[in-house]
């Protein structure tokens, strides 16, 4: 695989990094989301639209002028610069972006169901383990009774089309969790990947990923089920070294489905 594409289709819109009820009870997703809920994408600059050389001079005479033609700023505009980004990110039109994904699935003879002929879904549902219940602090998650004395999560959330995930690969996933990790907690987290799966929910293509982590001296273990549609959909299990709930995070996940 093209290492250089699949890097930038999954760094500009990868859904990665991104869970019933007791009793019968189902969680369900809703696939009409708010434009809030969307993740914001960051584009890489190309190559030609990278850094631009700044020669320096010595102001003189008509220098303000000549700095102002040369893209240069000076007096109040140079300190406006100073804390501004003159060189914003470059976005990919997304088409151009599907079109490009579907070309490295094609070339790698991965799965285009996506591409080609994915459903129209209404959301997506679960059943979440007895003692699991809505947290009343974040939307789409689910904590014991007992939280936070049992860390235990289960956490759920919907977001846009995003073709490119096909693409992943357990290691682009290890590099994104990793970078999530730093981002969120200012130190370097080494994520360990204990299974990577590629798998099918209800027809459409998707992951189960198993893996586990230190934060402190904390040990945690994730996962993490993310399906690819006309959304995608994300469910992801932790717990910590304190509580072993993965047998019921597994019937948990078994009950997973999509509404169409």
């Amino acid at each position: 695989m093209n290492r250089r594409k699949a890097n930038l289709l999954l760094s500009l819109g990868c859904a990665l990094m991104l869970a019933a009820c007791g009793d019968g009870e189902a969680v369900h997703t809703n696939a009409d989301m708010p434009a809030e809920e969307t993740i914001s994408e960051e584009a890489e600059p190309s190559e030609e639209g990278g850094e631009t050389a700044v020669e320096e001079a010595e102001p003189s005479g008509d220098a303000e002028e000549t700095a102002a033609e040369e893209g240069e700023p000076s007096g109040d505009a140079g300190e406006a610069a100073a804390d501004a980004d003159l060189t914003p990110p470059i976005e990919m039109d997304e088409t151009l972006r599907n079109e490009l994904a579907e070309e490295m699935l094609q070339e790698n003879e991965m799965d285009t169901f996506v591409v080609e002929s994915a459903p129209v879904t209404k959301g997506c549902s679960f059943t979440l383990p007895e003692d699991f219940s809505e947290s009343e602090d974040i939307e789409g998650m689910y904590v014991t009774k007992r939280y936070p004395i049992d860390a235990s999560t289960i956490y759920h959330v919907a977001l846009g089309r995003d073709v490119a995930l096909q693409l992943m690969t357990e290691e682009t996933f290890k590099a994104q969790a990793e970078e999530n990790f730093r981002k969120e907690y200012g130190e370097d987290i080494e994520v360990h990947i204990d299974s990577f799966e590629r798998i099918h929910i209800d027809g459409c293509p998707a992951f189960r990923i198993l893996c586990h982590y230190q934060v402190g001296d904390t040990q945690m273990s994730q996962l993490e089920y993310a399906i690819n549609a006309d959304k995608s959909y994300v469910i992801t299990y932790s717990q910590t070294d304190d509580y072993d709930r993965m047998e019921e995070y597994e019937a948990s996940a078994e009950t997973i489905h999509l509404e169409f």
